[in-house]
Parts: C-alpha cells; sequence; structure tokens
C-alpha cells in the first residue's frame, strides 16, 4: 500500500514466503511444461537452435574444466580463434554445465535450464511485485504474467532470451537495499545485473541502460528531495563496488566480441538488417503460432509478418486488461503506476526498431549512437521490458479490483469472511487466466529422441555436407568428445565458411584435397545419408586414386584420411 510521502512500504520477506514463492515457481513451470517435463530428454522437432545451444553449454563446461584459459577457442569452427564469442554464449549457466557429458546429457542439460528460466523468471518477478508493495497473490499474478506471457513461446528455442530472470531480481535486490539501507542486497542488485549480462548481451545490454537511467531518475531525485535523506557508507561502498563489477565484467566479455567484429566484418549488422528484422506495430496484435488459445486467432496478422518468430509481440489479453485497471482502481502510487506505463510504452516502441516512424527518435537513436547496439540482431527482444512492466500493473490492478469489491461488501454480512476469500479468489481467477494464454502446443508427440553418432576422435576434420543445419547437428554431434571441426554454426557465417562450402563441392577431387591440406585438415568425415540433394552425394563414389587420401567406412560415415603437406603448417 501507498505511503503518505508516495513510497511504496518495503514489506518484511521471511524466509518460508520466499520458499512458498519458489515452490508456486516450480508447481506452475511442471503444469505448464507437462510434455517436456515427462520427456526431459528429448526436444522439439524444430529443434535447431536447441541443439546448438545444448552444444554450447556443453563446451562451457568442458572448456571450464579442460582449457579455462583457451575458454573461447571452442572445437567449432576450427582454426578461428573466439568462436564462442561468435553468439551469445550463455556464460551465466555454466555451473549446469559441469555436470554430465555426452549429447544425452546436453539434451537433458539443457532442458533443465529451459525450465529453470521459467521458476526463476517467475520469483524475480514475484519478488519486485511484493517490494512494489503488492500483496502476495497479486505478487504471483505478476510472477505468472511476465514467466508465461504469450510472447515467450517464440523463444523457446533461445536461452539467451528466456534467461531473464536477472532482470526483475536485480531490480528487487537494488531497490530493497536502498529502501532499507542493506549494502549487501545492494551488492547482491549488481551481481544478478552481471549474471544477466554473463547469460549474453542480448537482454543484458537493456538492463545495463535500463540500471543507468533508473540510477540517474533516483540520482535527480535523491538531489531535489527536500531534506536529503543521507546514504550511509556502507550503501556508498556496495554501490561502488557493485557497478565497478558489473562495469569490469562488462567490458571484460564485450572484447572478445568487439574483436570478433574487428576480425569478421560480415558479422556487423547493417541498417538494412535490422530493418527487416524490426517488428511492424501490427506485431502487437499477433501471438506465436506456439501460442494455444491466441495462435489460431492471430493467424492472419501473423501472416503478414516477415519473420514472425521475432515478430510477434502480443502480451496476452488478460494482462492488458489489468494493467489498464490499474490506472482505474490505484493501489500503487502515481509515480509508479506512470514509471510502469512510460517503461511498457517506451520499451514496446523500442521494440519496434525501424518500423515505427523509421525509427527516428526513438531505435535509431540507440543503434546509431549508444554504444553495443550495433550488435544486437533484432529489436523486439527489448519486448522483456515491456512484458515485465505489463506484469506488475497488471498484478497492481488485480489488486485494485479487489479492493474495489472488498469495499462494496463492507457492512454486509459476514464480511470479514468473504474479503479474505475475495483476496484470494480473484487473483487466483486472474492468474489462471493468464497462465491460460500462457500455454503452448508443445505435446509429448511433438518431442523426439535427437539424432546421435560419434564422430571420428581423429582431428582436424571437415564434416560433409555441410550447411548451417548439418554443421550444427555436427557441433551437437561434437559434444562427445569435442574433436576440433572445421564446421559450426552460430550467429553469422563465417567469410572462411562460405568459401570452404564453395571450394570443396567437388570433394575428393585434387584441389578440394590441396585447399584442406593447406587449411590443417586431416580428416574427412562424409555422411551419405544427409547428403542427398548436396554436391556431395555421390562424393563416396568418387575415384581417390592418385590422391594423398586413404578412404575407409566407419557405420555410416566415410572417412577420408588427408596426408600432410609436406613442411607446410594450416593456413586459413
Amino acid at each position: 500500500m501507498a505511503e503518505s510521502d508516495g513510497r511504496l512500504a518495503s514489506p518484511d520477506l521471511p524466509s518460508r514466503q520466499v520458499v512458498f514463492v519458489l515452490a508456486v515457481g516450480c508447481v506452475l513451470t511442471v503444469a505448464m511444461n507437462l510434455s517436456l517435463v515427462a520427456n526431459v530428454g528429448k526436444v522439439p522437432e524444430d529443434s535447431a537452435d536447441r541443439l546448438f545451444q545444448s552444444w554450447q553449454l556443453a563446451w562451457n563446461g568442458h572448456a571450464l574444466l579442460h582449457q579455462p584459459l583457451d575458454f573461447l577457442d571452442s572445437n567449432a569452427f576450427w582454426p578461428l580463434d573466439g568462436s564462442v564469442a561468435f553468439s551469445d554464449a550463455l556464460l551465466g549457466f555454466t555451473p549446469a554445465a559441469l555436470i554430465g557429458h555426452g549429447p544425452a546429457a546436453a539434451v537433458v542439460r539443457y532442458n533443465l535450464v529451459f525450465l529453470f528460466t521459467y521458476v526463476s523468471a517467475f520469483v524475480g518477478a514475484s519478488l519486485l511485485a511484493r517490494e512494489l508493495g503488492l500483496g502476495w497473490p497479486a505478487a504471483v499474478l505478476a510472477g505468472a504474467a511476465f514467466a508465461f506471457t504469450p510472447w515467450r513461446l517464440a523463444h523457446h528455442n533461445h536461452l539467451h532470451v528466456l534467461g531473464s530472470a536477472p532482470i526483475p531480481l536485480c531490480l528487487f535486490l537494488l531497490l530493497r537495499g536502498y529502501r532499507r539501507a542493506r549494502p549487501g542486497l545492494v551488492l547482491a542488485g549488481f551481481l544478478a545485473a552481471t549474471w544477466q549480462v554473463a547469460i549474453g548481451f542480448t537482454l543484458g545490454l537493456q538492463l545495463a541502460y535500463l540500471l543507468a537511467l533508473l540510477g540517474l531518475l533516483a540520482g535527480i531525485r535523491w538531489w531535489r528531495s527536500d531534506p536529503r535523506r543521507p546514504l550511509t557508507r556502507g550503501v556508498l561502498g556496495a554501490t561502488a563496488w557493485g557497478a565497478a563489477i558489473f562495469a569490469a565484467w562488462s567490458g571484460f566479455q564485450a572484447y572478445p566480441y568487439l574483436k570478433v567484429l574487428e576480425e569478421h566484418p560480415e558479422a556487423r549488422r547493417t541498417v538494412d538488417f535490422v530493418k527487416f528484422y524490426s517488428p511492424p506495430p501490427r506485431g502487437l496484435l499477433a501471438a506465436p503460432t506456439e501460442s494455444l488459445l491466441w495462435g489460431d486467432a492471430t493467424e492472419g496478422v501473423r501472416r503478414t509478418l516477415a519473420w514472425p518468430p521475432e515478430m510477434t509481440l502480443f502480451p496476452g489479453l488478460t494482462v492488458l486488461l489489468l494493467a489498464a485497471a490499474a490506472l482505474a482502481f490505484p493501489v500503487c502510487s502515481v509515480r509508479w503506476r506512470l514509471g510502469l506505463g512510460v517503461a511498457a510504452l517506451g520499451s514496446a516502441v523500442l521494440a519496434l526498431g525501424y518500423s515505427f516512424v523509421g525509427g527516428r527518435f526513438t531505435y535509431r537513436v540507440l543503434y546509431e549512437l549508444a554504444p553495443g547496439w550495433q550488435a544486437s540482431r533484432t529489436s523486439g527482444r527489448l519486448f522483456t521490458i515491456t512484458t515485465l512492466a505489463l506484469a506488475l500493473l497488471a498484478a497492481a490492478g488485480a489488486e485494485g479490483i479487489g479492493d474495489r469489491a472488498a469495499r462494496r461488501m463492507a457492512g454486509t454480512s459476514d464480511s470479514g469472511g468473504r474479503k479474505v476469500l475475495l483476496a484470494i479468489l480473484l487473483p487466483a481467477v486472474f492468474t489462471a487466466a493468464v497462465l491460460a494464454e500462457g500455454l503452448g502446443k508443445v505435446s509429448g508427440k511433438d518431442l523426439s529422441e535427437p539424432p546421435v553418432r560419434r564422430l571420428p576422435a581423429s582431428e582436424p576434420q571437415m564434416n560433409l555436407p555441410s550447411d548451417d543445419f548439418n554443421d550444427l547437428v555436427y557441433m551437437f554431434w561434437s559434444t562427445d568428445g569435442f574433436p576440433a571441426i572445421v564446421n559450426g554454426y552460430s550467429g553469422f557465417t563465417p567469410n572462411l565458411q562460405v568459401n570452404l562450402r564453395e571450394e570443396l563441392a567437388g570433394f575428393p577431387d585434387a584441389a578440394s584435397v590441396e585447399r584442406l591440406q593447406r587449411l590443417g585438415v586431416r580428416t574427412v568425415v562424409l555422411h551419405p545419408d544427409r547428403a542427398a540433394g548436396t554436391p556431395w552425394a555421390n562424393a563416396y563414389r568418387l575415384p581417390v586414386d592418385g590422391l594423398p587420401v586413404v578412404r575407409s567406412q566407419d557405420g555410416p560415415m566415410i572417412v577420408f584420411k588427408l596426408e600432410p603437406r609436406p613442411s607446410e603448417g594450416g593456413s586459413a
């Protein structure tokens, strides 16, 4: 409830209440993902990115244990350096990658981390709502609205987008820490922000700018307050240390990405590229095709979008109606409701990228002037902030409706008991509606065990056929031992990869063998069962007489051993 000075109370949070919200988050996550929980070793049929990120997590654990000083030089994209920085590296989930090895463990690990992102997002948003002064029923609704928004269904293959829990957790810890003058909480808030960057710059970048903006506004408000509330040395010290840790880690993590941009100009996001992926305003009315309730209903709008997976921004009807109710039935101060409304609207406009008034005074400013934004693939992921702000407003609206109904009930017989029942039942109904809109279409029948094959241990090796999809499958298979492979899949395709695919079209002819020898490749692995319709469909039948090649068969694979060129090392 609002205090007389317009600030919200900072309620007590006994450990049992935190355990309660964690338990609720676990129960809801299991209920919303029953088919996945029952098939934790399987992946959806359209699982390209899931296989890739399964490899990412597995590599992080392998590299930390076996080559921590060369962490960023993965086994893929050999012989290129820093290949982990070709995509968001998911470093923040590395602890989960220290257990298990091989493709089967990689899938289970991915699915467990996937479920964890929902639990943690629910807990983070619930705690933030509670810190803003809302009761626990409304806080649970906020957690559900943020964690299970229909918008997230389009990003089921993107852990770096689903892993958004540090944003509300960071805001909760910082808000609570500054309100209560608790240095430990302030430091923990900055560490949570650092965790978000470690998961990836996709969300870490927007959180960094959000914290900078909020810090500026808080500083101005503190400076203009009369009298000024003194800041303790402990809080100032925690702020300084926390900000330093956040900045140092961000710079440390950004360096290899900047190096990648320098060495691979093809990785830069051009204006035309960003424009293509900018969701049009009608994308706000389109739900992902995976949405059980809204997928078919918004198909007409979704069909008009150039790239629906990044352009479907519908946050759910219940959330929108409840957020509007927060204006009519206020339980929070005007300042908080205005701030959340501006955050929701502003981030939604930015999420539209160049499609809204050409990006003038909006996303174009970020792209052209703000450091870091030129590496962002799509503006639509800024909608993360929108969903959080709407979730908090929706929770406030639900509590406001409950309060209004309770006041109308005052004076009636047994009004006390009815008011208690209403305070619990009404938010529960709203939460159920939010969850119904967040249900996805994936069923157990849509899940299958990923293809698994053990690659030869000999390295460096090139696997054929080579294209984006096959290369990510080879990366996934390589989690069994992590042999060095020339193949690779990431946020962009390096020029070396593009050129090699063209130069090796005639393999095993003399020119392609010589090119591989000069590169330093010692083994070529041909997968005939994957080569239909590619230049390598008949490569296993072509003669190798007179070539420095020894051909043999290894199960379904044809293995070509290449003799090294005399006194000549590898060269890209």
